[in-house]
């Protein structure tokens, strides 16, 4: 619980001295395609400490602290900052390959996805029928998005574009992310010595 409650601490803390610093700091860690074509691949996982204003923050970050209490048990055990940096890196990467006509992004509510992903494939491993609920809600917002895209009052909020994409990306991270880690650990566990 406490490197928890310390991981959490640190990602809100640099999210919030980065916004202190806006609009300089986005115009040196936020996603620009061009930017990255220059080399600046730091942009990948700086991005999503960056926000558009205060609300875009605020909202982010609620979504943060609920997301971590909806699957405190997971992430008790597992290492949430890792799994940021992945999350970060693989929706920077798709946004720069898939979706090269996006010029910018900033935010955490794609690695908000791919935390609450990996929550829930988790809960349902586990056979917690709390996960499966979740689980279908969330695949529901997921499609939702993907035909509607983002409601207008959050769009309004957050005074900027909502890049959905982003969100089915991050979703997406969290799964491969719980199944590499489920591989590695499975790989490191003693093999007991077989009789014949």
């Amino acid at each position: 619980m406490r490197n928890l409650a310390i991981e959490t601490t640190l990602i809100i803390s640099i999210s919030i001295l980065v916004y202190i610093f806006e609009p300089q700091a986005s115009q040196l860690l936020a996603y620009y395609h061009n930017a990255i074509t220059h080399f600046e691949y730091w942009r990948f996982i700086s991005a999503t400490f960056c926000h558009t204003n205060f609300n875009h923050l605020g909202l982010n970050l609620i979504g943060l602290l609920i997301t971590l209490g909806l699957f405190i048990d997971t992430f008790k055990e597992v290492k949430v900052l890792p799994l940021l940096l992945f999350n970060s890196l693989f929706i920077g990467l798709c946004l720069f390959f898939l979706e090269p006509t996006v010029t910018g992004y900033v935010g955490l509510s794609g690695v908000l996805h791919g935390l609450f992903s990996y929550g829930v494939i988790s809960d349902i491993k586990n056979k917690d029928r709390w996960g499966y609920l979740l689980g279908t809600g969330f695949v529901i917002k997921i499609f939702y998005e993907q035909i509607f895209g983002a409601q207008q009052s959050t769009i309004d909020l957050i005074a900027a574009p909502v890049l959905v994409n982003a969100h089915l990306y991050g979703a997406i991270a969290g799964l491969i992310y719980y199944f590499l880690l489920a591989a590695i650990n499975r790989k490191r566990q003693p093999k007991l010595p077989l009789n014949g």
